[in-house]
C-alpha cells in the first residue's frame, strides 16, 4: 500500500499566538518558505493518516528516522573535526579539545559537545522505540534513506564535515519556533536554492497533542507552563486542519498493548547523562516526549542546555571562545561529503571502510534483537551493543579520517553509516543468531584481509585489530549453539488460534483493545501475553479474566514454543 505524500498547510500566529491566517495546503508538497517573522509555523497535513493511532504510528516512524539520522550526521560531523594537536593557535587548540578527562563547558570543546548530542539523539532514538512498543507498533531503525518516503525530516541526510552552514542547518533544524536572534541563521541554512529547514520540534509537538486528551489540551492551554502552552498551540492548528478532533487523540485503549519488558531498560542505556523512558501509560508517554522535545529545543523546567543552545553556542562562541569560522581557519580534516566504500580508490583504505560498515550493520542488528529479546539473552546483547559503540566504532570512525582516499583530490576516508542489508532481523530466533554469526564472521574476515594486505601497522592499530579478532572468534563459538536451526513444531492457524477461546478473545478486545485472533497482533505482544498466562497473581491475570479457567502447562508451554519458533503461521 503506497504512503500517502505529505501535504503542508501554513499558518500565520498573531503576536498573542492565536490563529491569524491559514493557507490550505492544496498540492503543495513541499513546506511553504518561510515569512518574515517567526509566526508563520507550517503543519504536515496529516488527514491521510484517519486514526490517532495512524497519526503516532506515522509521527513516531518519522521519529526514529530522524532520530538515527541526526546521530549519524553529528557523529560524523564531529569526527572530522582536527585534533588540537593539528593547530597552534591556542583558541583554536580550545574547541578542538577531544579529551573527555579534561573538563570544558558547554560550547567549549566541539568534537565533544557534537558528541554528547549524538549520544543524547541515541537516547531519544531508543525512547521512540518504546513509544513504538507501548501502542504494539514494531521497532523501527530505519533512516530517512530508506526508503525517502516521508517529508517530515528536517533536512535531507548528507553525511558532510562540520562547515558553518551544515552547523546552521544543526541550530535551526533544533531550534524552537520562536527563537530569536538566528535569522542569519536561517538564511544561511536555506541559502543557495536549498530547501527549507523543518524543526523537529514540530513534530514532537504534534505527538504531545496525540498523545494527550483533549481535556489535557484544555488545561495545558492556560497552565502557565510554556511546553503544555505550545502543544495546545498546535493543537488549535490541528484542530483548524481536521476539525473532528477524535482523529487527534489517542483514546485510553490504546496504552498498554504490549509488555513493558520488551521496552529498552533505562539503566542499560544510562551512559553519560543519557536518558531512556521506559513508558506503561499516556503520563510516562507525554513526560518522554516532552523530555525530548525539550532536550532538542530547549527546556521549560530545568538548567540544561538544550542542543539547540548548544549548536548555537559553536556557531557564535562565547567569551573568549570562538564561533565557527566562516573563512579564517580550517577547523576539519579533507573528509568527503557521503562517502563510499566504492568511492574510494586506495584498496587498504577501502578494506577499513568495509570493517566499519560490517560493524555498524552488527550493531543496528544487535539493537532490533535487543528489544525482541529477555533475560540472559538481553544481557548478552547489552553488553555486545556497548562493546560495538565504545570500543570499536568509535576507533573507526577517528581512523578512517586518518587515511588516504587515494583520489586525485586527495583527502582523507570518513565513515559512512550504511545501512546493512537486510536492515531488518528474521523472525525465526535461531535465524536472528545466525545473521549475527554471518556478520561477525564477515568482520573476522576483514579483519585477516586487512592484516594480510602488508605495509606498515602502528601499535595501536595492531593492538586494535588483535583484539576485535580474538572478540569475533569467542563471539562465533557462542553463537554456534545459538544459531543452530531448530525444527519448527508449531503453527499459528493449527496450534495457537484454538487455544483463544472466545471469552479471552472477547475479553482482551474489550479492555485493551487487542485482537487475539489476528496474528500480527498476538506477534507483536507475544511477551505480554506470555507474562500474563504465567502470572501467579489473580489481580494481574489478563487472559483469562478470573473466574475463567486458567491455561494448563502444556498450553502455555506450547504458546511458549511458537514464540521461540519465530511464530510459524
Amino acid at each position: 500500500m503506497p504512503v500517502p505524500e505529505f501535504r503542508w498547510d501554513e499558518y500565520t500566529l498573531d503576536d498573542e499566538g492565536r490563529l491569524a491566517s491559514l493557507v490550505v495546503a492544496g498540492d503543495r508538497a513541499e513546506p511553504p518558505e518561510p515569512g518574515a517573522g517567526p509566526r508563520r509555523i507550517p503543519l504536515p497535513d496529516l488527514r491521510a493518516w484517519q486514526s490517532p493511532l495512524d497519526k503516532a504510528k506515522i509521527l513516531l516512524e518519522s521519529a526514529a528516522e530522524i532520530e538515527h539520522a541526526l546521530m549519524v550526521q553529528y557523529l560524523y560531523a564531529a569526527y572530522s573535526l582536527k585534533s588540537s594537536a593539528e593547530v597552534t593557535d591556542s583558541g583554536q587548540r580550545g574547541v578542538l579539545i577531544d579529551e573527555v578527562d579534561e573538563p570544558r563547558e558547554f560550547g567549549d570543546s566541539w568534537p565533544l559537545t557534537i558528541k554528547e548530542v549524538a549520544r543524547e539523539e541515541m537516547g531519544h532514538l531508543m525512547t521512540v522505540q518504546n513509544l513504538l512498543l507501548l501502542l504494539g507498533l514494531q521497532p523501527n531503525l530505519e533512516r530517512e534513506d530508506f526508503p525517502p518516503r516521508k517529508d517530515l525530516y528536517p533536512f535531507a541526510l548528507h553525511l558532510e564535515p562540520l562547515t558553518q552552514r551544515s552547523l546552521a542547518k544543526y541550530v535551526v533544524a533544533e531550534a524552537p519556533s520562536d527563537a530569536a536572534g538566528i535569522d542569519d541563521i536561517v538564511e544561511l541554512a536555506q541559502s543557495s536554492g536549498k530547501p527549507r529547514i523543518n524543526r523537529v520540534g514540530v513534530l514532537y509537538g504534534l505527538l504531545g497533542v496525540v498523545f494527550a486528551t483533549p481535556e489535557q489540551i484544555e488545561v495545558g492551554r492556560t497552565s502557565g507552563d510554556p511546553w503544555d502552552e505550545m502543544v495546545s498551540r498546535l493543537a488549535d492548528l490541528a484542530y483548524q486542519q481536521e476539525p473532528q478532533r477524535e482523529r487527534w487523540h489517542l483514546p485510553d485503549t490504546a496504552f498498554g498493548m504490549a509488555d513493558a519488558a520488551q521496552q529498552a531498560e533505562p539503566s542499560d542505556w544510562h551512559v553519560s547523562g543519557v536518558r531512556v523512558h521506559r513508558v506503561t501509560d499516556r503520563a510516562t508517554a507525554r513526560a518522554a516526549i516532552r523530555d525530548i522535545g525539550e532536550q532538542g529545543e530547549g527546556p521549560t523546567t530545568s538548567k540544561e542546555r538544550s542542543h539547540f543552545e548548544r549548536f548555537r553556542l559553536i556557531y557564535r562562541g562565547h567569551d573568549t571562545t570562538p564561533g565557527f569560522p566562516a573563512d579564517e581557519w580550517t577547523p576539519t580534516r579533507a573528509v568527503p561529503t557521503d562517502p563510499t566504500s566504492a568511492g574510494c580508490p586506495d584498496v587498504g583504505t577501502r578494506r577499513w571502510i568495509e570493517l566499519a560498515d560490517l560493524g555498524y550493520g552488527l550493531l543496528l542488528g544487535l539493537v532490533e534483537h535487543y528489544l525482541v529479546s529477555a533475560g540472559d539473552e538481553r544481557d548478552l546483547l547489552t553488553g555486545w551493543i556497548f562493546a560495538e559503540m565504545r570500543t570499536r566504532l568509535g576507533y573507526l570512525a577517528r581512523r578512517l579520517t586518518t587515511l588516504p582516499t587515494g583520489a586525485p583530490d586527495g583527502g582523507v576516508a570518513g565513515m559512512p553509516f550504511t545501512l546493512p542489508t537486510p536492515i531488518h532481523l528474521p523472525g525465526l530466533e535461531s535465524a536472528r543468531w545466525q545473521l549475527h554469526a554471518r556478520r561477525v564472521q564477515a568482520i573476522v574476515e576483514k579483519v585477516e584481509e586487512i592484516q594480510a594486505g602488508g605495509g606498515p601497522v602502528a601499535d595501536a592499530e595492531k593492538t586494535y585489530l588483535d583484539a576485535l579478532m580474538a572478540s569475533g572468534r569467542s563471539r562465533l563459538a557462542l553463537l554456534a549453539d545459538r544459531a543452530e536451526p531448530r525444527p519448527v513444531t508449531t503453527s499459528f492457524r493449527r496450534d495457537i488460534a484454538p487455544l483463544f477461546r472466545p471469552i479471552d478473545v472477547g475479553h482482551m478486545i474489550d479492555e485493551v483493545g487487542l485482537d487475539l485472533s489476528d496474528r500480527l497482533t498476538t506477534v507483536n505482544n507475544d511477551l505480554r501475553i506470555l507474562e500474563k498466562l504465567r502470572s501467579t497473581d489473580e489481580g494481574d491475570r489478563v487472559m483469562p479474566p478470573p473466574p475463567g479457567q486458567r491455561w494448563t502447562i502444556a498450553q502455555i508451554d506450547l504458546f511458549a514454543r511458537w514464540v521461540d519458533e519465530g511464530h510459524p503461521e
